[in-house]
């Protein structure tokens, strides 16, 4: 009976948050194109010398403008919303099963595929780029050289040891002060349950947090926290947190009744923040390449503007996303299903099947409109699958 019981209480949870897995699995397929537009776009370039710092692992010859274009939309904002998704769940796991119990399940579920993935997947990915830069050695040779020469890059995992690092700070602080924490006072929930004056806030919150890095350090910087596999963004780490706490924040509340509500004014008004999100990267593209601008404004003056509307159109993107599922999604279907419950485990191998995609097409005569959406076609169909299969897996079901 008891089972019973807690088979309709986690159905029930499950429907009362569809609009959120629904977005956390479309981010996922953001994720997926964006590194399938990586090796075509007019800004790609290839450091013969060093693959690594090249703009992407593979560089085709095939270039379209439309994935510049397309490519920045999705890096201003994506990251920052996975991380604000994550943390809204945060405080309610560490209430149910306090500070050790949730960094245990965590260690499980993110240190462990982390572990594997920079092992067994990257490596893997990585070497159709090896391939690409004219490289020749045998996999078991180029494999030694990249955990012991080159780096030992993550691709896309960075995600998953950071939140992991998030998790682990945010379960200290609730072992220190488990009655406060994420605790807003009601008299001052405004900012929170009020989708405009939360916006400004987290406009200003994510200048404080993201432009002195951006200045100190500069756009393009990873390097590892301590030691390498653990590579990270440098000037974005500060705006990664912000986003984590400020969804750990909103998370603390009731989803029902506070700014996430779908009765509440982000959802009804969805049409104007996803016009809002459209217009604020609009902005971000044509402004600073304004000429008007650009003869009136020194080079430190257009990059101060240009910065300050990139953090406006993160923003205004995660609150146009956000407020687009909350206010339209309210069914189910059964192939979002499907890929809200495999969005994990698609993210973990996508870049394998992204990375040998692009290297197959390198030699084939297409238009790069083509062999992008080959790629993403490709690379979305084969992670499915095998995340389907390995959700097949008893152990890897827990884990995925």
């Amino acid at each position: 009976m008891s089972s019973e019981v807690n088979r309709l209480v986690d159905d029930a949870n499950s429907a009362r948050y569809v609009p959120l897995d629904y977005l956390r699995a479309t981010l996922t397929l953001m994720v997926v194109a964006h590194h399938s537009s990586l090796a075509y776009t007019n800004f790609a370039h290839i450091d013969s010398k060093n693959y690594l710092a090249s703009t992407a692992p593979v560089v085709d010859e095939a270039r379209w403008l439309f994935l510049d274009y397309a490519e920045n939309f999705n890096d201003v904002f994506f990251m920052s919303l996975m991380f604000f998704i994550s943390g809204l769940f945060v405080l309610p796991s560490l209430r149910r099963s306090g500070a050790a119990a949730f960094l245990s399940r965590r260690f499980l579920r993110l240190g462990l595929p982390f572990a594997v993935g920079v092992t067994v997947l990257m490596p893997a990915a990585y070497y159709a780029a090896w391939r690409a830069a004219g490289h020749h050695e045998g996999y078991l040779d180029y494999w030694l050289q990249n955990i012991t020469m080159h780096g030992w890059p993550p691709g896309p995992l960075w995600f998953v040891w950071m939140l992991l690092l998030f998790d682990a700070a945010a379960a200290a602080i609730f072992a220190v002060f488990p009655r406060r924490t994420f605790n807003c006072p009601s008299d001052s929930r405004w900012f929170i349950e009020r989708p405009l004056p939360a916006f400004g806030v987290m406009v200003v919150v994510c200048a404080l947090m993201y432009l002195p890095m951006l200045s100190t350090f500069g756009f393009g910087v990873w390097a590892p926290l301590l030691t390498k596999p653990f590579y990270f963004q440098v000037c974005r780490i500060g705006l990664y947190l912000a986003w984590f706490f400020a969804g750990a924040l909103v998370g603390a509340q009731n989803l029902d009744r506070g700014l996430l509500a779908r009765e509440r004014l982000l959802a009804r008004n969805w049409r104007w923040w996803l016009a809002g999100c459209i217009v604020a990267y609009n902005l971000l593209i044509f402004v600073p390449r304004s000429h008007s601008l650009i003869v009136v404004l020194s080079a430190r003056g257009m990059g101060a503007l240009e910065s300050i509307l990139w953090v406006i159109s993160c923003v205004a993107s995660c609150f146009g996303f956000l407020a687009l599922f909350r206010g339209v999604v309210c069914t189910r279907r059964p192939w979002m299903d499907s890929l809200a419950r495999s969005a994990y485990a698609i993210y973990l191998v996508h870049y394998v099947f992204v990375l040998w995609a692009q290297f197959i097409l390198l030699d084939e005569p297409l238009p790069a409109s083509i062999k992008f959406a080959t790629t993403f076609a490709f690379a979305v169909l084969f992670s499915w699958m095998t995340a389907q299969a390995l959700l097949w897996i008893p152990g890897a079901r827990h884990v995925l």
